[in-house]
């Protein structure tokens, strides 16, 4: 007997299932530990959204960053525990000065390696096979697939912002709102990494990408906080007061809303 397929394989085949053909994900870029116990310690350190800030700015500032460098978000204290837990995994050094500095250099983006904090965060906390940073064969809206998972026979696909909202641009929501019409996902969530709202540009934005295609009638409701859900099935969310929570109630309602027959699938 053949060894069971691993969590990319199976969502690889789903995709296929749907005409959808995927190379394997692409990770470059992405900082991560080589241990299993590295990479362990980087998921708890990423569930805090001020190591995913520092973290930013360490990328930022990759050739070399005094610590004080480290503290728009942070006390000098914290970011010292920080440094000094990436140094145990292995994925930074101290420079001559002191200087908090990247080991792999080609790491130009924190996106990457939140898109694979989210497709763990799937994995570890709701049981869920996903893959992420996939690039379809030939679909439109260009660009990766950040993060798909399959649950329960559905296909969820999150697409992961690490920008402030004023930084992401409409062709970019119009990019996105391509590839789930393509797609077709029984689940979609777009997830900006911030404590910003969404209703201010984001919301707008992705209304005005869904008028130009036939996603039929439907409107954004709040759920909570700065969370929002059209019908159940697409939800546009930050990450206050936390962004695994947040995963979560999309989730939930979710689920609970499939079992009704009277809620539509998001369906083009």
């Amino acid at each position: 007997m053949g060894s069971a397929p691993d969590s990319e394989t199976i969502v690889r085949y789903a995709l296929r299932r749907r005409g959808i053909r995927c190379d394997p994900g692409r990770h470059h870029g992405t900082i991560l530990p080589r241990s299993r116990l590295g990479r362990d310690a980087l998921y708890r350190l990423l569930k805090r959204y001020s190591f995913r800030l520092f973290l930013r700015d360490l990328i930022r500032l990759r050739r070399g960053a005094a610590l004080a460098e480290l503290t728009r978000y942070c006390s000098l204290a914290t970011a010292e525990r920080f440094a000094c837990a990436l140094q145990d995994v292995g994925v930074v050094h101290r420079g001559r000065a002191g200087n908090l500095v990247l080991r792999d250099q080609t790491v130009a983006s924190f996106g990457p390696t939140l898109e694979w904090f989210v497709a763990e965060a799937l994995q570890r906390e709701y049981g869920i096979p996903t893959a992420w940073n996939l690039r379809p064969n030939r679909t439109a809206g260009g660009g990766d697939y950040d993060v798909i998972g399959i649950a329960d026979g559905a296909l969820i696909y999150i697409e992961v912002k690490s920008s402030v909202p004023r930084n992401i641009e409409q062709n970019q929501i119009g990019a996105f709102v391509d590839r789930v019409a393509t797609l077709v996902p029984d689940l979609a969530i777009l997830l900006n990494d911030t404590q910003l709202r969404m209703i201010d540009k984001l919301i707008p934005a992705v209304r005005a990408e869904l008028r130009r295609r036939p996603f039929g009638h439907g409107r954004f409701e709040r759920v909570q906080g700065e969370l929002f859900s059209r019908a159940d099935r697409f939800f546009i969310t930050n990450s206050t007061p936390d962004l695994i929570g947040n995963l979560g109630v999309c989730l939930e309602r979710f689920f609970r809303a499939r079992s009704s027959p009277s809620r539509a699938r998001l369906r083009t």
